[in-house]
Parts: structure tokens; C-alpha cells; sequence
């Protein structure tokens, strides 16, 4: 199996292979659509969420302010049919929503506890973190967008962010991500220096 450079990128890029391979025919094509798995993985997935019970003071600050504290999340307990609601932030763009359902997906495939809600210092009900699942669901399915056997060989013939984006369908951010965290910044500079 051709790895990434980085010992995290080593850890999750067989998870994201197994990943891939739950949906037919994905493990062959360099685009992934996280909603065609979605079902496999059990997951009912709402994308339009439009907060219309919501005021209109409370819904202008889900556009605003809310679009970039929360992307995405997945409603802890099943529905009736056994799936779980996931809940995806209807005022992020396509490509930053594909990346958020992949991280839940990775969520189920790993068996991650949901967080619960919890008192802070302050006596606030907060959500409790869980950095390191957080960060392995996120490097996983950042791994499921850009698999290091597609990725790669790009990233050698000096591809651009904007290539590597429009190739796979993801953020500026999730390419700048994934080039960093598998050790690929320095053939990265290298390869654009060249071109």
C-alpha cells in the first residue's frame, strides 16, 4: 500500500481506503461523493436545513456568524428506521459541506462516542470536545476526498491548489491540509518551483 510521508497520514490512509470501498466502484475514481455512503454508514443526511422556525434576527446570524462556528453534526440517537440525522449547515459552500458529512462518516466507520452536553465553569451547557477524535475523524475523511494514490502523483507532477480543487471537488483548505499533514509541503514548494 502506497502511504502518505507523515506517521498520521500512515494511520488514517487505511481507514480511508476501507472507507472507499464501502461504496462500489468509489475506490477507482479520484472524485468521492460522501452521500452516496451516507446510507451505507447510516446516516439520513439533511443539507437544506432552513431554519424557518427560526426568527428572522436568529436565522440572518446562522447565515453570518453561525456559518463559520458550526459545520455540521450528527443527532446522537436513531430515528425510528435505526439511522441517525445528520444535520449539515445549509449556508456553507458544496465543497466545504462534502468534507463536514466525510468527517461524520468517519465518525460512525470509527466508532467515536457522540459528545454530550456538559456544564462548563462558567454554568453554561456546552458541548463536550474530544480533540483527538475531532482531529483522526477529520484526517480520515480528508484522506477519503484526496487519497493519497490519486493525491500524490498530482502533487509530483506540480499540480496548483487550484488543480488539486477543481480535480477533487474540495476546499482551497482541505488541499492545504491534506499536502501539510502528509508531509508533502516541502515536494509541494519544490514541484511549484519547477513549473
Amino acid at each position: 500500500m502506497f502511504l502518505p510521508f507523515s506517521q498520521r497520514g500512515k494511520r488514517w490512509e487505511p481507514h480511508a481506503l476501507k472507507i472507499r470501498g464501502m461504496a462500489r466502484g468509489a475506490n477507482n475514481a479520484e472524485r468521492f461523493d460522501p452521500l452516496a455512503l451516507a446510507p451505507h454508514m447510516g446516516l439520513t443526511v439533511v443539507k437544506d436545513c432552513t431554519f424557518d422556525t427560526l426568527e428572522e434576527d436568529d436565522r440572518e446570524h446562522m447565515k453570518a456568524v453561525g456559518a463559520d462556528n458550526w459545520s455540521g453534526g450528527v443527532y446522537p440517537r436513531p430515528l425510528p428506521d435505526g439511522s441517525r440525522l445528520c444535520i449539515l449547515n445549509p449556508y456553507q459552500s458544496e465543497r466545504r459541506r462534502r468534507i463536514t458529512l466525510m468527517e461524520e462518516i468517519s465518525h460512525c466507520y470509527l466508532k467515536h462516542q457522540p459528545t454530550t452536553l456538559v456544564v462548563n465553569s462558567d454554568g453554561l451547557l456546552v458541548r463536550d470536545f474530544d480533540k483527538q477524535q475531532e482531529e483522526e475523524a477529520y484526517g480520515v475523511g480528508a484522506a477519503v476526498l484526496l487519497p493519497w494514490k490519486f493525491f500524490f502523483p498530482r502533487l509530483n507532477r506540480g499540480e496548483g491548489i487550484e488543480e488539486l480543487v477543481e480535480a477533487f471537488d474540495v476546499t482551497q483548505q482541505l488541499v492545504t491540509y491534506r499536502i501539510k499533514i502528509c508531509g508533502a509541503t516541502a515536494l509541494f514548494r519544490a514541484r511549484a518551483r519547477s513549473q
